[in-house]
């Protein structure tokens, strides 16, 4: 008989047998079931008898064969769709509930249940996200909807570092890659609007160097806030020094200098401590779709608890994501009380507001070159007080008002 993929499953839909065959004259009846067409395969002699495979509906056949050749028949095994029904007839709700399982399935693979983004730096996942579902493209929408390359186009179109863009899907999943322009996307245009370069801070001027304009001030000046750095007002002159006209520039410089920032801050010596009593509460979180749960057990009115959990999305294949989610919920059980800072805690703390205080100036392209603070300890409160040194560019334009009087002038 032929083994292949057709016949096979044709065999298992009718049903097959495992027959062992003992009796007086074997021989015989396997030569009547070839005369009757009786199908056998995988015929082996084993343990004083032969082995083989027959189908169901030859099986219920070889009755008065059996009688002819005075043989015995003894069923091993039992393989088919009518053994398993046979079997499973009184478990109608377990097929009921198989069928309605593979029916939810197949609807939920028609809908995207999972978005992701790849290869953005410059605009966050939050961003791209937040301009999908402007676009009706949301979690939960059908796969047939998502026209993926008119999203490539809108991403190329509207973001304008975005210099390419693919969009797949993938299972339950929406894919979204993208590639942003390492370079600035465009030269800003050059102002040339007549203005002065005047101090925005007071200080001792460290480097000047002049592109244009004419400077009023040089290194080792001391320079009051608003002072004028560079003038935009450059007077022509004759041989003999006389002024013929003026000319007004838009003042462009690098003025540096050395600056002084006041510090003053102020915190409590004593702070709220927490410490875990070993005590701990597990839970469950549950989501489905749009709806969410914790199962906990509650706490008493005097009791703290801090939960930390932890959240799975439920996949069937790698990219057969379902709305589905869960995961647990460790609780544990804290005490607060008010507690002094210790010697080294005090440092920790002023050292914390201090990098805080530096990290905003140096965004601000502020260079530290000298920290003058230090802290006086009270009995509830330390203050921190001092002066920090600092070097930065300290140029700031200024447009020049009185050009129309100017020129009426001359």
């Amino acid at each position: 008989m032929g083994s292949g993929l057709p016949e096979w499953v044709s065999r298992r839909v009718k049903g097959i047998l495992r027959i062992k065959l003992t009796g007086y004259s074997p021989e015989r009846f396997l030569n009547l079931c070839n005369t009757k067409g009786i199908c056998l395969w995988d015929l082996v002699y084993k343990d004083d008898g032969y082995m083989f495979w027959m189908t169901l509906g030859g099986f219920l056949r070889v009755r008065p064969l059996v009688k002819k050749s005075q043989v015995r028949l003894r069923v091993i095994e039992r393989v088919g769709l009518p053994f398993f029904l046979r079997r499973n007839k009184k478990r109608v709700g377990f097929a009921v509930g198989a069928c309605v399982c593979g029916v939810s399935l197949y609807m939920l693979s028609l809908f995207i249940w999972d978005i992701q983004i790849e290869g953005n730096h410059r605009y966050t996942d939050e961003m791209i996200v937040n301009y999908l579902q402007s676009s009706q493209i949301t979690w939960g929408m059908r796969k047939s909807q998502v026209d993926c390359e008119k999203l490539e186009m809108a991403l190329r179109d509207d973001f304008p570092e975005v210099t390419w863009a693919a969009a797949r899907v993938s299972g339950t999943r929406l894919l979204i890659a993208v590639k942003e322009n390492e370079v600035l996307s465009s030269i800003p245009e050059k102002d040339e609007t007549p203005c002065n370069l005047v101090a925005s801070r007071p200080g001792v001027i460290a480097e000047i160097t002049v592109r244009r304009g004419k400077a009023q001030v040089k290194a080792g000046d001391l320079v009051e806030e608003g002072q004028v750095l560079v003038s935009g007002v450059i007077p022509i002159t004759d041989d003999s020094e006389t002024v013929k006209n003026i000319r007004y520039v838009h003042a462009d410089a690098d003025v540096t200098a050395f600056t002084q920032y006041p510090f003053s801050e102020s915190f409590s010596r004593m702070y709220r401590a927490q410490a875990e009593t070993g005590r701990k509460k597990p839970g469950l979180f549950l989501q489905a779709g749009r709806w969410s749960g914790a199962f906990l057990f509650p706490a008493k009115e005097d009791e703290h608890w801090v939960y930390m959990t932890e959240r799975n999305q439920i996949k069937l294949f790698s990219n057969f994501y379902l709305p589905l989610y869960w995961g647990k919920i460790q609780g544990r059980e804290v005490e607060y009380y008010d507690a002094f800072y210790s010697k080294k805690e005090l440092e920790c703390v002023a050292e914390g507001i201090y990098q805080n205080f530096v990290k905003n100036l140096s965004e601000k392209g502020v260079q530290i070159i000298q920290n003058n603070v230090k802290i006086l300890e009270g009995e509830s409160v330390c203050k921190m007080e001092g002066t920090i040194s600092a070097k930065e560019s300290i140029g700031q334009v200024q447009q020049i008002t009185d050009l129309e009087e100017n020129k009426e002038e001359e």
